[in-house]
């Protein structure tokens, strides 16, 4: 019998967004740190249609990102030969110049596949930052991996 390696990234992305901007006050020395739930303009890559709709760029969004884990996936070999299959949720923040930042696995125990999760989503590319009134904001996204080997009869 042989394995069958299934890599599953659930559709997907939570937009539970960590948006900070600071505004100036009356005393131009006043900074107020805001928090926003949502975007005006999600981070997208640089081969997405900067003037679509904000429902479009949030699907080449989670396209882009979905298609690079795909793309760059390994499954641990020492996962693979242990037989584990797990789902790792990890989250990240892209900053206001677009770098992926702050990775880290919230939820999953073997330590190779969190590892691998970790690096598919610390190699996504530099993006197209996301915007609130026109100005570069960070958010937070969590994507969960599921990393899945099937058994299969020859």
């Amino acid at each position: 019998m042989k394995k069958l390696l299934i890599l599953l990234i659930i559709p997907f992305l939570s937009f539970g967004q960590d948006s900070e901007q600071r505004f100036g006050g009356a005393d131009s020395n006043e900074l107020e740190a805001v928090l926003f739930a949502v975007v005006e303009d999600p981070p997208i890559f640089y081969n997405c249609d900067r003037s679509a709709s904000r429902a479009d760029k949030q699907l080449c969004f989670q396209q882009g990102v979905m298609q690079h884990i795909v793309d760059n996936f390994e499954y641990p070999t020492i996962s693979k030969e242990m037989g584990i299959s797990e789902r790792i949720i990890v989250n990240f923040h892209v900053n206001k110049e677009g770098r992926i930042i702050n990775v880290r696995a919230v939820r999953g125990k073997d330590k190779h596949l969190k590892a691998e999760a970790i690096r598919l989503v610390k190699s996504i590319p530099t993006l197209i930052p996301a915007k609130q009134r026109g100005q570069a904001v960070s958010c937070s996204f969590t994507v969960p991996i599921s990393f899945t080997l099937q058994e299969i009869d020859n």
